[in-house]
């Protein structure tokens, strides 16, 4: 891990955040370009980790995400600097555009804007799950996991609150009682990513 500075860290997190339309989901991709290419602070398994323990706490993804990594670089001094940096290009957007946003939405230019927009973040959404997959579902189990968290989120309506729980508990039971499995899956998916 590389050493940065905290103006730098603010910022890493103030172009992330200049850019980060769509919320939590699509602040992935950009956390893999800024964070882990090129300045080198985590890997990106670090950052999947990251990204699903900010799901189990309250707040804005995007906002835990920073702070953790943040947190990581440089401490508590760093966890603040991610957050304010990351925070700040939506604080002064709205302080700019509040007071004459209402007159600005009935332009259809601005709306084709926010229609292209909605597709963007659509697309970051879906390298947003390419990303968790690669990194999170690795064997029978976390495929398991996967499978019936969609249905029982998409066919019988459960919150995400409980699913989220009840994976982190799963998960739990599976390091305490099978960690050989474990080590074991997460060798081979290694293997695999060096192949590749």
């Amino acid at each position: 891990m590389k050493k940065i500075s905290l103006t730098k860290l603010f910022f890493i997190f103030f172009k992330i955040g200049a850019v980060l339309f769509g919320g939590g989901y699509a602040i992935l991709p950009f956390l893999r370009s800024e964070i882990v290419e090129k300045a080198q602070i985590c890997s990106m398994e670090e950052v999947t980790d990251f990204y699903a323990l900010s799901q189990c706490f309250p707040g804005l993804v995007a906002g835990n995400v920073c702070m953790f990594v943040g947190y990581k670089a440089r401490g508590i001094l760093g966890a603040l600097a991610a957050v304010v940096g990351v925070c700040s290009p939506a604080f002064i957007s709205i302080v700019a555009v509040f007071s004459f946003i209402s007159v600005i939405v009935k332009y259809p230019l601005v709306q084709n804007i926010f229609e292209i927009l909605d597709l963007a973040v659509c697309v970051l959404i879906y390298l947003t799950i390419m990303e968790l997959w690669e990194h999170s579902v690795f064997d029978k189990f976390t495929t398991f996991i996967f499978i019936t968290a969609v249905i029982l989120s998409a066919k019988f309506n459960i919150s995400p609150f409980i699913i989220v729980i009840s994976a982190g508990i799963l998960g739990l039971l599976r390091f305490v009682l099978f960690p050989k499995d474990i080590k074991s899956s997460k060798k081979k998916q290694e293997e695999g990513e060096k192949d590749a």
